[in-house]
Formats: structure tokens, sequence, C-alpha cells
């Protein structure tokens, strides 16, 4: 693979760090820009005949959406909410009685703009006025913004570095998080004053590894400024009196001091503490009286507690067992009134959109590989199933797909591998498709797509490997391939790997099944993908990779690049020895070597705070240089978004990298 003169001429100056120039912190360098530009031109004469099965792909996923079932409402000061898909970014609305109409029409505040994303938003207690925390770069930097319901006009905007937390304290008082400088930490809590534009600190977090955040309790008048890094927290509490003359910053209460390894959630209603808590090794739930004082526990699931609701005569919880979610109801005293199942064959439920602690009923999403969405409701004093609405999907049957959860066994360990297959289009050679991330304790839910669809319905197998890192089989499993213990997660992606490339059905030929692995990862998942790709080369036929982590020694080396020092639990820290050693066993980039290296497709976008797009352009670059097969590797740098994009965009680079990733297998139409 030829490289360019301007990289060539760089390798030869300074073979230490031969992609060094790549970085460019203030993104206006114009070498560098010329150089993604270059690469995207590059990238974009390749894909050019692939630009009709993009279009296929994308009118497939359209013509298949149906009907989406009705939304819950947002129960909110007496109001209800809701944000609606409408046009290409969608609005939020509000409705009284039977009135609806648009508080913040989303489609027009992004207009003319290259990005734009509506990370949060908050209605004051009065009904009157809401904030809005927008980004219009891609970075984690939003732009905060007061807006006059009735009017649609900006009271006032506060300009700067901020998270997109909003809480609202009084009518006139929100409370927002500043981003420090350069690394994008969330470290400072202000209360800012709309009517006299003032404000005041709160608190703010020295530690560079602790990051401040700030909700409100189920009561509406209680708040909580957070400070957490990894295992720990710390909480300290604020009551939104209307009393005028109180210093804000003084009546904060601590509720409990941080301890290493202590995490600790407060919830407050009818006038008493609800807490979440490890402080006794495990999750469960505990209450109090008085916050500071002794906690009285009253759930203590066997299992991984990983959500709860508070209601008014109930508590609901998720707890995880072996990759199981049970859905469990109690009194307030810790009484179990019932229990629900919501896994099944590669499917999962989860508890959303309930926001009224007064209700009865709470609202559950359910979906699967083959199972399309639904909205479900269910009464908490029993349990029992109160409605169900499914979205129908066109030209599409559950009962024409097989969805199964298999597992790998490997190193002792059993590694589960959700999977959707089409029984009458599997043959010996269908081509799959494996997604992986296995990071931060996140369960990759095995979510209902139509772009699935797609591909299952030419004859592939699509399949989710949930590694260890992730949180699929709960805490202990996510222990187990976080930090020092990363190469578990890479070596159970392997072994994913090595079984779906033999997978059949029982029905199917006794001959020798030798399957194209085609690997998607992003972020984190870019790490696992690239750092399988490293150890075991020729078992992939082709990867894509959005964002991906692949520099993960450099930058965790670097405390100048944003959150660096909040990840080293998660990826390792590279000032001690033994964990630096782990990291340069596995960190994408610094084992890439001269071998045949699958084909590529890596994006990245140019304003990503989280993974600098020069991680992906290095690498990418290094993987041209030393590979020994004649594949294509891409790289596409979106110039105008960051880690993320909009909908539209996004859709359209997913219908390429499917495109791309067909174009490699027999499944090439």
């Amino acid at each position: 693979m030829l490289l360019s003169s301007v990289l060539l001429a760089s390798m030869l100056q300074n073979p230490l760090c031969d992609m060094c120039w790549l970085r460019d912190d203030s993104r206006e360098n114009t070498t560098v820009l010329a150089y993604l530009k270059n690469e995207n031109k590059a990238s974009e004469r390749y894909l050019k005949p692939l630009m009709s099965k993009q279009e296929n792909l994308l009118n497939e996923w359209g013509a298949i959406a149906g009907n989406k079932a009705e939304k819950p409402w947002l129960d909110i000061n007496g109001y209800r909410y809701k944000t609606l898909n409408k046009g290409e970014r969608g609005v939020l609305v509000r409705k009284n009685q039977q009135r609806e109409y648009v508080v913040i029409n989303m489609n027009q505040r992004a207009h003319d703009r290259a990005y734009y994303k509506l990370g949060n938003w908050s209605v004051s207690p009065n009904n009157r006025l809401v904030a809005i925390a927008e980004n219009i770069v891609g970075d984690d930097n939003y732009i905060i913004s007061i807006i006059d319901i009735a009017s649609g006009e900006i009271q006032t905007q506060f300009l700067g570095e901020y998270a997109d937390t909003l809480v609202w304290k009084s009518d006139n008082e929100v409370i927002v998080v500043e981003n420090e400088a350069n690394t994008y930490r969330p470290y400072k809590a202000v209360l800012r004053n709309i009517k006299t534009n003032t404000s005041v600190t709160l608190y703010q977090e020295t530690n560079p590894a602790w990051l401040v955040s700030a909700y409100i309790a189920s009561d509406a008048k209680s708040i909580f400024i957070q400070s957490n890094n990894h295992n720990t927290s710390v909480q300290y509490l604020l009551r939104s009196e209307k009393k005028s003359g109180i210093d804000p910053k003084a009546a904060l209460r601590l509720v409990k001091p941080r301890k290493s390894s202590v995490e600790y959630y407060v919830d407050v209603l009818d006038g008493k503490y609800y807490i979440k808590s490890n402080q006794g090794g495990k999750f469960a739930i505990y209450t109090a009286q008085d916050v500071q004082r002794e906690w009285t526990p009253i759930i203590q699931p066997k299992g991984d507690l990983t959500r709860w609701y508070l209601a008014n005569r109930r508590i609901v919880i998720e707890e995880k067992k072996q990759g199981i979610t049970l859905l469990e109801g109690f009194d307030l005293q810790g009484k179990k009134v019932f229990s629900n199942n919501l896994s099944k064959a590669a499917s999962v439920g989860w508890m959303a959109r309930n926001t009224n602690p007064a209700s009865q009923t709470i609202n559950i999403r359910t979906m699967g590989l083959s199972q399309p969405p639904a909205w479900t409701k269910l009464n908490i004093e029993t349990g029992e199933t109160v409605s169900s609405e499914a979205d129908v999907y066109n030209q599409f049957s559950t009962n024409n797909y097989v969805s199964e959860l298999i597992k790998v066994k490997h190193q002792g360990v059993e590694v589960p591998v959700s999977l959707v297959y089409r029984k009458d289009m599997l043959t010996d050679d269908s081509p799959v498709f494996l997604y992986g991330y296995g990071a931060y304790g996140v369960t990759m839910r095995p979510y209902f797509m139509p772009q699935i669809i797609s591909l299952v319905d030419r004859g592939a197998v699509y399949a989710i490997a949930h590694v260890r890192g992730g949180g699929f089989k709960g805490d202990d499993w996510y222990q187990a391939g976080k930090g020092v213990n990363r190469l578990n997660s890479i070596q159970d992606f392997i072994a994913a790997a090595q079984v779906m490339k033999q997978f059949r059905i029982e029905s199917s030929s006794t001959k020798k099944v030798d399957r194209d692995i085609l690997a998607l990862g992003s972020s984190a998942g870019g790490t696992l993908v690239a750092a399988a790709i490293n150890q075991r080369p020729e078992l992939f036929k082709g990867a894509a990779l959005q964002v991906p982590f692949v520099d993960v020694l450099s930058s965790m080396s670097d405390e100048s690049i944003p959150l660096t020092r909040q990840q080293y639990a998660e990826w390792g820290n590279p000032n001690k020895p033994e964990e630096r050693n782990v990291m340069r066993a596995y960190s994408p980039f610094d084992n890439i070597s001269a071998q045949n290296y699958p084909a590529m497709l890596v994006r990245s976008g140019l304003f990503d705070s989280r993974v600098p797009y020069w991680e992906a352009a290095k690498y990418t670059a290094r993987i041209k240089a030393l590979s020994t097969a004649n594949n294509p590797y891409l790289l596409v740098t979106d110039l105008q978004s960051g880690h993320s994009t909009d909908r539209t965009k996004a859709l359209r680079q997913q219908a390429m990298d499917y495109a791309f990733l067909l174009n490699l297998t027999n499944l090439n139409k």
C-alpha cells in the first residue's frame, strides 16, 4: 500500500513518533486538514461504486418503517411532555388536557448548522421557562439557553463550557455544571439566577479524576450535587426552598464523606430518604429518616441491582442474574410483591419514561433482535400488564426469524452471544456480522433495528458478543474485563468469532462450515475489535470501526487529553508498570505488525473530544504502512461532527458501512 509523501517524510524524520504530526488540538492546522481531506477523497473514490447499494439499504430501512407505538408522555409539573420525530431532528411538545403545542422545534434551531444536538431540557417549576443544552460543534461543551415557553424568545444564554446538566432550584434559578477548560471535565456546579444575572458556585471538584453532576429527587424539592469517580461517590443535599435571603452554598449538607469504593445515590419521597448504595459490599436499597444518620437496608438482591424507581407505594428494581434481567416490585418496607422476567432469547426489557411517583403504573420498554419494540404498562401494585402496544413494521413477520442466545465456552467461562438469522436464508457460507463493545460495564442490548433485518434478509447472521468488560452478566463480568483484565474481553471476542465462523443449525448439512466474519465496533468497541484483529487477523474478512479508541497507551499517558485521569480504572494507569505492560500488550495502535490485515473502513469526527480524530488517522496510516495484504484501508473523517452525529447522517454512514462489508462477501448484491 503506497504512503502519501507527507506521511512518508514524517516517518523518516521521526521514526519514534511516526504519526505524531497528525495530532492538532486546534483542529486548524492546514497540513493536517489537507491530509484528512485527501484521505476522505481516496475513500470516496473507493466507495463511489457502492453508493447504489447504500441507497438500496436506506430505501429498505425507510420502506419497512410502519407505525410506531405511541411514546408515553413525561409527567412534569402538572403538564405532559414528549419529543416527536417530526422533521430531521424532531420537536418537543407539551400537552395540557387535550391541547398539544410545540415547546422547542429542534428543526428550526438546527437550521443552517452543520452540526446540532439537543443534549438536555428542563422545565421551570412554574412551567413558564424551559432550559435547553445545545451542542453545535460535536465536542462535549454545550450552550445553555433559557426560553420563554409562551413567546419562544430566549431570555438569556450561558455561553461558555458547560455540561448538559440542568436542574431548576426555583422559578428563576437553575443549576448548571461547568466543564474544565481543555479537558471537558464537568467539575463545578453553579447556581445561575436568571432574574438578577448573578451566579454562585455551589461546589467545585479539585480532584482531576472526579466528575460533578446534579439531579432533583422524586419529591421535586431535594436537589443533590454529586461528585464521583469510577467506584466512589459523594453527595451534597440542597433543598429547593422558596425562602429568600438564604445562602444556597451554606445550605448544602454533606450526605456522607467519600469513602474509597463506596457509592451511594439518594432519592427522597414523602419526607423519607431512600438510598441505593454498595456500602455493605453489594448494591442494596436503604432507607433513613435522616440521611446523615444510620441507613437501614430494606432490599438486598441476590443478583446485581442495576436500576431502581421510587414510587409512592412501591420501589421497583431491575436485578441482573447471569444475563437475566428481573423486574421486581417491593412495598416501602422491602417486602417483595411481584417479579417479572424481562429477558427472553435475544430480547431485553427495561424501565423507561417514568416521572410521576403518584402513578400506579410504570412504563416498560421491550424489544429483541427479531422482536419489534413495544411499550408496556405494568400495575406496580401487582406486577400485572395493564396495556401493551408494539411498533408495526411493513412486510415484517417475527415468525420468519430465529433469535437465540448461545454460550461460547472458553477460558473456563461462558460468553453469551445474541444472534438472529432467517432459517430459510441461512446457508453454510452465510457471513456473520459480529458486533462488540465490552467496556464500562455497559450491556449492549439486543435492539430491534430495521438495519439489522436488512442484513438478515440477505442471508447474513447478525450477532452481538457480550464479552467480559461489559455488563451483560453483572458487575463481576464487568470487573473481569476491565483494566488489567482487558485481555479477557479481547480473547472473548476472538472466541466468539471462532464459534460463529463455524456456526450451524441442526438442519444444515454436515460439511465443514467456514463463514466470513465481518466485525463492527464503535468507540470502546473499536478497541475490542482492533485488538482482536491484531491477534487473529485471519479470522476476519473485514471490519467497520466508528470513532475507535485505538491509541490507548499514548492517550492514557497524556493527561492533557480530556477525561484521561477519569479512565485509569477502565483502561489501566500507565504510571504503574504492571498496568502499563498490560496496556502495551493490547493497545491496537502499538501492536500493528506486518501481517495480512482484513479490509477496514474507519470513521472519526474532527471535533470528537472523547476519542480524538488523530487516533483513527494514526491507526489507519500505520495499517496501510505495515499490512502485507492488498486490501482497502479507508479513513473517513467527518469534518463537521464529533463523537456522534445527527440521525440522518448516522443512517447514511451506517448504510455505507454495511455496503462496504457486504461487498466483501458472497452477498455482494
